[in-house]
């Protein structure tokens, strides 16, 4: 039978998975859709009695806006409803028609986004769905699933030194600009190596634990280095696992999102972003990282650096890392459904659980 979706992109942040997604979007039969965060925060702030139940008139307009917005801004930048590119009453007739319930709301948009295409597979990328992917593969027996695995010590370097590099458009929307200075500001707020690597940490088990329930053919560990190395031949073997063609020149995709790299529409992949940490990151940083992630560091593939860190060099990023902890999980409390939950989930994992 053949491949007809979703598909679905997760991974740690800073990890590629825009990256991916714009590789995949190169074929005419693929829409991912960008990021919804549906599965962590909406779907969960309603509880299990409404995913798949009828929704009173106030709880539609909540889901409405909720997805209208991302139709005119990224996930957190504060999208207006009213003034994106997908109208009310085409989501609203699409969900109906699936029933009506937040879950056919999330496949709606989706869906939206491919016949704007007119693309037969969708899927839909978000790095924190990791978390979520025993739930989502289940309600989806047909969906894969590719996470991205990044160096942790890269991952760290990437979260660190983001900042926007372009390619909004800043002239029609002039409010979007004092938005993304709050993501930006809210981003270098929560940054914390420990916090970062632990994150890493969690993601990586959750996505490991994911393979191993539902099968390789289902769920996809890729390395983001693999991919930089030879994009060709990786995406090629992706193509190859979703069991669609390979499109003509795949790896003409924008450079989008970076740390480090001005927007541009070619030159996504770049080979020097595989290594670029080495130069960035201090000594008593690396120390710190590979300490966080411990055997997982090798487990997964990565060498050590054997970085060379006194206590004393160390000792703080450990004595503040629990305040930053606080410090993330409120400036990220609206971001979450269930902020409880979602640090629970987390801490497990990290504890291999």
């Amino acid at each position: 039978m053949a491949f007809s979706g979703p598909i679905f992109l997760c991974g740690t942040s800073r990890s590629g998975t825009t990256l991916l997604k714009g590789a995949l979007d190169k074929s005419p039969r693929i829409l991912i859709s960008p990021e919804t965060h549906y599965f962590d925060d909406l779907r969960v702030s309603l509880g299990p009695s409404k995913w798949s139940a009828p929704l009173s008139p106030a709880e539609e307009r909540r889901v409405q806006d909720y997805f209208l917005a991302l139709s005119h801004r990224p996930f957190g930048h504060q999208g207006n409803p009213e003034e994106g590119w997908m109208k009310r009453a085409n989501l609203e007739a699409r969900a109906r028609a699936l029933g009506g319930t937040p879950d056919d709301y999330f496949r709606a948009f989706c869906l939206e986004g491919c016949a704007q295409k007119d693309a037969d597979i969708w899927g839909e990328k978000t790095p924190r769905h990791v978390f979520r992917l025993e739930e989502m593969l289940t309600l989806y027996p047909n969906a894969k699933a590719i996470f991205m695995l990044r160096d942790p010590r890269a991952v760290v370097a990437s979260y660190r030194d983001w900042k926007d590099q372009g390619g909004f458009d800043f002239e029609s929307d002039p409010e979007h600009r004092k938005a993304l200075e709050d993501e930006h500001e809210r981003t270098r707020r929560s940054y914390h190596p420990v916090t970062i690597s632990l994150l890493w940490v969690a993601a990586a088990r959750a996505a490991s634990q994911a393979q191993h329930r539902f099968g390789p053919d289902r769920v996809r560990l890729q390395r983001y280095e693999v991919l930089c190395d030879r994009p060709e031949e990786e995406l090629t073997k992706i193509f190859a696992w979703l069991g669609v063609d390979c499109p003509a020149n795949p790896t003409e995709v924008a450079i989008t999102n970076s740390s480090y790299e001005e927007h541009r529409a070619k030159g996504g992949f770049v080979r020097g972003a595989m290594d670029r940490w080495r130069k960035t990151v201090s000594q008593p940083e690396l120390a710190v990282i590979e300490r966080c992630c411990g055997s997982l560091l090798q487990s997964m593939g990565y060498e050590s650096v054997q970085p060379q860190a006194a206590a004393w060099q160390t000792g703080r990023y450990y004595l503040t890392a629990t305040p930053a902890i606080i410090r993330a999980a409120i400036l990220n409390a609206r971001r979450s459904g269930n902020m409880t939950q979602y640090l629970a989930r987390r801490a497990r994992l990290v504890l291999g659980r």
